[in-house]
């Protein structure tokens, strides 16, 4: 029996929104393990690593990822998917640095303006020029409207952070780096679920993703040692906690992968960014409760208003009611 078309968008996210509950979590697990491990290319290389190791065993275990390996010679002998597809996995690397150098210098609210902002902006783009698997998705005045209350939802969760941030001297190269994974973020979700379609498998699609990763952070390890910024490895062995950053993050790339295909990337990114400002709520709740304003839940609380804005057709019908599943 089909599935009710109430839930063909409905469902999809509302998974995207509780992926994205965790990345908070990931971006504070990397940017406390930073200081720990010896510098921002070490926090990051051991969740790219934690992350292969994961997938790896998953592409041994599971029948589909091992037939996604398969396919993987003629995926690219045959150009199913453009060559520089494999730049994903940096992007995936660059992002896992600026959550180590940024969260520490701007908090996870100015983290997360910046990322949600920035990626608002790409995720329109990718929708306007088709580059996502969904194609083109219109991009109209009601959608547009949506991006704009989820930026403005954003900056009135970060309200009053903004003068913390300016005493530290790295607060702006750290807002800067913060945006700049926003912009590539969209890009990088859009390729792996494009890779997943060629492979037949999100695990594969992701595997090659972290593989490439973490390729990336060796090579830029190696050469900041050289440079003396920073040394090549673990200054300590990691602790218990710090490994979940990897599958963290895996939880986020296969999300992309699955999902960018039934919501397009702007809706996905506005799934997967309402549940992070939702996520760094319910940390700062948790680990700092007297430092919760009002402003954090008026802000969330537009953000959920974005999704559903951004998600509404002009005629009155819901956007996930107007569209059949697959």
């Amino acid at each position: 029996m089909a599935r009710p078309e109430s839930q063909a968008h409905a469902v999809p996210l509302a998974l995207a929104a509780s992926a994205g509950m965790l990345m908070p979590l990931q971006a504070l697990i990397t940017s406390e393990g930073a200081g720990f491990l010896g510098g921002y290319l070490s926090a990051a290389l051991l969740s790219a690593l934690t992350s292969l190791a994961c997938l790896l065993v998953a592409s041994v275990a599971i029948p589909g990822a091992r037939a996604g390996w398969r396919k993987f010679g003629s995926v690219w002998r045959d150009r199913t998917i453009p060559s520089w597809f494999l730049l994903a996995g940096l992007v995936g690397s660059y992002y896992m640095v600026a959550q180590a150098m940024s969260v520490g210098s701007i908090g996870l609210a100015l983290f997360a303006v910046a990322v949600v902002g920035a990626r608002t902006l790409s995720s329109i783009v990718i929708d306007m020029i088709g580059f996502s698997p969904a194609g083109k998705q219109p991009v109209t005045r009601i959608r547009l409207l949506g991006a704009g209350l989820l930026v403005i939802g954003a900056v009135i969760a970060a309200w009053g952070t903004g003068a913390q941030a300016a005493e530290s001297p790295q607060a702006l190269i750290a807002l800067a780096v913060a945006a700049g994974a926003g912009l590539l973020v969209s890009f990088q979700q859009s390729m792996n679920g494009r890779a997943g379609k060629a492979y037949g498998s999100t695990t594969t699609a992701t595997a090659i993703n972290y593989l490439a990763a973490a390729a990336g952070l060796l090579v830029a390890m190696a050469l900041a040692a050289v440079l003396q910024i920073e040394s090549f490895g673990f200054s300590h062995a990691p602790l218990w906690w710090m490994y979940f950053a990897g599958p963290l993050g895996i939880l986020f790339v296969v999300t992309g992968v699955t999902l960018v295909p039934r919501l397009g990337a702007l809706l996905l990114g506005m799934g997967l960014v309402t549940g992070q400002l939702v996520g760094s709520l319910v940390m700062d709740l948790v680990i700092s409760p007297e430092l919760v304003g009002a402003n954090e839940i008026v802000g969330t609380l537009v953000t959920l208003l974005a999704v559903l804005v951004a998600s509404w057709q002009p005629n009155g019908r819901p956007r996930w009611k107007t569209l059949k599943s697959s």
